[in-house]
């Protein structure tokens, strides 16, 4: 039987439906029922390209700056006679239209966060939960908190993606459960992956960089960015309870 990552009913009325897996097997375990308004919800491309703008203007230093006329080092005498040339008056050689002038309403340094309102983000953050979903790239396991066998920590995760059927995807491990120390073996293991093409690996189907992180630390970008989002119960629980709406 082929086991498809999320499973959609074709009836808007039933609630949403997907396939639990085991993470250390890969074998199903069951049918988990998922909330409709987190992960069936109206898909809304618009607000998704809000979240994105906001969460790529917070990830910049606003740092950049340019140079004003009073910045600029340089002479300040006048290159050439105010009349008698036919040509248009110059006073600076340190003016904009010159090689080594100032900037013209250059960058400045400050924050310059676009404004977005919070039910406007999580209303952006269930559509892409709600995407992945329709696009059957949402994995749902047990637990990903299980102890990884500590002599080869990134072949046996590994072995779990390849029993996914995610062997050279970009994945996104999502887990609920908010002890720092019950993920650090799974966050130690994604970070020995690294990006290598099909010809480079022994199994022929590349490997690309993993992403971990608590479920209540979700964004959009990386969840649209990744190619499949992989969770466990205690995420999607999580997950329900802080993005439900009535």
């Amino acid at each position: 039987m082929n086991l498809q990552p999320s499973l959609l009913r074709a009836s808007a009325a039933l609630a949403p439906e997907c396939f639990l897996r085991s993470f250390a097997s890969g074998a199903p375990l069951g049918l988990m029922t998922l909330s409709a308004p987190v992960f069936a919800c109206a898909q809304r491309p618009d607000l998704m390209h809000r979240a994105i703008l906001y969460e790529t203007a917070w990830r910049r230093q606003g740092t950049e700056a340019s140079k004003t006329l009073g910045q600029v080092r340089g002479t300040t005498r006048k290159p050439f006679p105010q009349k008698g040339r036919g040509k248009a008056r110059v006073g600076t050689l340190r003016a904009a239209q010159f090689v080594g002038g100032y900037a013209v309403h250059g960058p400045k340094p400050g924050p310059r966060l676009p404004d977005i309102q919070r039910k406007v983000y999580d209303a952006a953050v269930r559509s892409a939960l709600s995407t992945k979903f329709m696009q059957n790239q949402l994995v749902v396991v047990d637990s990903l908190c299980d102890t990884l066998p500590a002599a080869a920590y990134k072949s046996a995760l590994m072995d779990r993606i390849a029993a996914l059927g995610l062997l050279g995807k970009k994945i996104y491990f999502m887990y609920g459960n908010p002890s720092v120390d019950a993920a650090l073996g799974l966050t130690r293991c994604a970070d020995m992956f690294t990006v290598k093409k099909p010809a480079e690996t022994a199994h022929g189907f590349g490997e690309r960089r993993l992403l971990v992180s608590s479920a209540d630390l979700v964004s959009v970008t990386p969840v649209l960015e990744n190619e499949f989002l992989v969770v466990d119960k205690a995420a999607v629980e999580l997950l329900e309870e802080m993005y439900h709406v009535d």
